[in-house]
């Protein structure tokens, strides 16, 4: 996206603030609200490395784990999102494999 010559730049000093205009939503059911509420922990652990251009909220309502994301562009919304599902895929393998309370619940 190109900026004509007589538009003014919007853009003072080195840091300028940015939109996180991109938004998306996942809401992922889990077996129990114990595993959503584990599963939430485990990656609320790993921080926005730069939240001026990213953001992510965890968040659980019963057995729903809430991931809120808000990011400057689709690119990164995607890359961000992929990285997350990958994460999330992660811990319900090792949950499957070392969680015996629910199988013994059950």
């Amino acid at each position: 996206m190109s900026r004509q010559a007589n538009q003014p730049s919007t853009t003072t000093g080195a840091m300028a603030a940015t939109a996180l205009n991109e938004r998306l939503t996942l809401q992922i059911p889990f077996p129990s609200s114990r595993l959503a509420k584990i599963a939430a922990d485990v990656l609320d652990v790993d921080k926005d490395l730069k939240p001026e251009v990213s953001q992510r909220i965890i968040s659980t309502q019963e057995h729903i784990l809430t991931i809120d994301f808000q990011t400057s562009t689709l690119k990164l919304l995607r890359t961000v999102v992929n990285s997350s599902l990958e994460m999330v895929q992660m811990v319900v393998n090792t949950m499957g494999s070392f969680d015996t309370e629910e199988q013994d619940e059950a």
